[in-house]
């Protein structure tokens, strides 16, 4: 029987060290020079879980993308036949490695990308052992942990169609939540937020390494709760949102990196205030289960079909579902209205990359837009992957 859960978390510094093409645009216009273009560190934060009888690791990485393989997408022109590539973010090996460290199977890892747009395309080894040898350094470490839950409302979030700004017309869901990890004497050690937005706020110009607001959050929690206190960030169902304040299309052209600063700090904000609204939540059994759905491809791709990673992590009655797309926000009313679950969280951009998933009203409702133009898959692809995350976390329930 599952007891105690015990836990470890950690941090490593994985800002380049060289100039880098940056992931979240064009990395054929825009690299940064670490001598010149470092607007704030990145790191990869790090949470080991273990219940005695089950052990997942999570890794939330500063970086664009967790792909280690080269995926193609179509391009935006929305011409068929023609793509778009992005490189291996992590070298081919390098969530197994990870599981080696925390001596686990591969499928007990989730890689969760906080999708910030200012980040290198590609981490060679050279950082990814940083985080090896971290995890395998935190297995010494663990120690009985409560956990609490909070959830609020994120206030940067805003639908990004059809023009990747904000559109208040279309809905999105704001819900953020925050998981507390206390020591059983009740000292705080550990935190993971979750909500979506896309870190796309750093313009003007584009070739500057930053952990965008969602980075700068996180710094602001651990550096307030201080003594070593660790924040992941899971990016949520993000494929449809963008920050409220400003992107790259809003037409400002001064430099928009203080409204990334002030995002961050209103992102604080939101979390300071979920964080008034907990409550203990019992933790254990800890499970962890891998799926992948096949879904179809528009005509003109160059697969009939792309395979989506889904990744479950359950903590007693709550779960964190993880998909490697870009998921469009809609799918957490339609999964979680039918989630066994308490608490269901929603992660996108995990253990590789699948480009956009639009709902099935994206698809029919005629507004169009990047996302549309830019998705591999066909509306049949809705359904499937909608079911095929229902089943994971009822399996992950049973």
């Amino acid at each position: 029987m599952s007891g105690t859960l015990k836990a470890a978390f950690g941090k490593v510094n994985i800002t380049p060290e060289e100039t880098m093409p940056l992931q979240g645009y064009d990395p054929r216009q825009f690299a940064a020079n670490p001598a010149t273009d470092i607007l704030d560190e990145l790191y990869a934060r790090i949470a080991i879980l273990d219940d005695g009888q089950n052990r997942c690791v999570i890794v939330s990485p500063d970086c664009g993308l967790s792909n280690e393989d080269f995926v193609e997408v179509p391009d935006p022109s929305g011409h068929p036949w023609l793509y778009r590539g992005f490189s291996n973010t992590f070298p081919a090996g390098t969530r197994r490695s990870w599981a080696v460290a925390a001596g686990i199977a591969e499928e007990h890892v989730t890689v969760n990308a906080t999708h910030t747009h200012s980040a290198p395309v590609h981490f060679n080894e050279k950082y990814t052992s940083r985080i090896r040898d971290k995890i395998r350094e935190l297995t010494q470490s663990l120690v009985p942990v409560r956990l609490k839950v909070g959830s609020g409302s994120c206030s940067i979030s805003a639908n990004r169609r059809p023009g990747l700004k904000a559109n208040p017309e279309l809905p999105v869901d704001k819900s953020l939540y925050v998981l507390l990890f206390e020591s059983l004497d009740g000292k705080p050690v550990a935190s993971i937020v979750n909500c979506a937005v896309h870190p796309t706020m750093v313009w003007n110009s584009a070739n500057r390494i930053s952990s965008e607001m969602v980075g700068l959050a996180m710094n602001s929690v651990e550096n307030d709760f201080g003594d070593g206190f660790v924040s992941l960030f899971l990016q949520g169902f993000t494929g449809d949102v963008g920050p409220l304040l400003c992107g790259p299309t809003s037409g400002m052209k001064e430099d928009t990196y203080p409204f990334a600063v002030e995002a961050g700090r209103k992102l604080r904000g939101d979390i300071s205030e979920a964080m008034r609204r907990m409550s203990t939540v019992v933790s254990v059994p800890l499970r962890t289960m891998q799926k992948v759905v096949q879904l179809p491809t528009v005509n003109g791709f160059h697969r009939s079909h792309m395979d989506v990673v889904l990744m479950a992590v359950r903590l007693g009655d709550l779960a964190i579902l993880t998909a490697s797309g870009e998921i469009f926000n809609g799918y957490v009313g339609k999964i979680g209205a039918r989630s066994p679950f308490t608490h269901t969280l929603f992660s996108s951009l995990g253990n590789g990359y699948t480009g956009y998933l639009p709902t099935l009203e994206a698809f029919r409702d005629g507004l169009g837009g990047y996302e549309m133009k830019t998705t591999p898959f066909t509306e049949s692809a809705c359904e499937p992957f909608t079911l095929g995350s229902i089943e994971l976390l009822e399996k992950l329930m049973s």
